[in-house]
């Protein structure tokens, strides 16, 4: 598929910037969309995903500065990781708010569009927690499990239309949340420019090629 506009949600973060940097260094006209983004211009837009018509007035500028969307790439996220007995209600919802709800209101408003236009690929990024087990994981591993099941949906109803939805389940990446982790070795974590360079093999693929899942890991698997 020739990529000409994108979306990129949570690009503010240290995976959707390395998206951001890889799409525009292949001439993709792209839009960065985050919480925590100061100034809107034609390439920056503050959005809270976890709200419908904040989502949906996102998608309308959007369009009007970019014209139909090609791809949205999901990188937004949180993650808390505490033991079940100590998993506050308050970071429980949080995390399905941002990670599913978030992921929800996103993929809904781009596939509606998508579908009027004749296609378009939606990519989640999911994690190893959307397929296996992990302590301290609940609230998290319940949003990235949700995610599985909302892209495979996404498939389904998208697979008449042209719309092709695909779940990234990444092992660890080298990000600013390890920084204060000394014990884990960023050579044993996936470089951000090598998950940016697979979302985008993902994103130019030809439209009658799904791409259901990938899963990413560094050498070493699950750290």
């Amino acid at each position: 598929m020739a990529v000409q506009n994108a979306l990129v949600v949570g690009g503010t973060g240290d995976i959707g910037s390395a998206v951001l940097r890889k799409l525009r260094a292949e001439g993709v006209r792209t839009v960065c969309a985050a919480m925590d983004v100061r100034e809107e211009t034609g390439e920056s837009l503050r959005v809270d995903i976890t709200d419908e018509a904040s989502v949906a007035a996102m998608f309308e500028k959007v369009e009007q500065a970019l014209g139909p969307l090609d791809v949205l790439m999901n990188c937004a996220g949180v993650g808390y990781f505490t033991p079940v007995e100590e998993t506050p209600l308050q970071e429980w919802r949080r995390t399905l708010e941002v990670n599913l709800t978030g992921a929800f209101l996103c993929a809904r408003e781009a596939f509606k569009r998508m579908k009027a236009h004749g296609g378009g690929r939606i990519l989640h990024i999911g994690s190893v927690s959307d397929h296996l087990t992990l302590p301290m994981n609940a609230a998290y591993a319940a949003s990235k499990h949700g995610l599985r099941g909302l892209t495979g949906v996404l498939n389904e109803e998208g697979k008449a239309h042209g719309v092709r939805a695909t779940l990234v389940s990444l092992g660890a990446v080298y990000t600013s949340l390890w920084h204060t982790r000394p014990e884990f070795s960023p050579a044993d974590m996936l470089p951000l420019e090598e998950v940016a360079q697979s979302l985008w093999e993902i994103a130019r693929k030809p439209l009658n090629v799904r791409v259901d899942e990938i899963r990413l890991l560094p050498s070493k698997g699950v750290l």
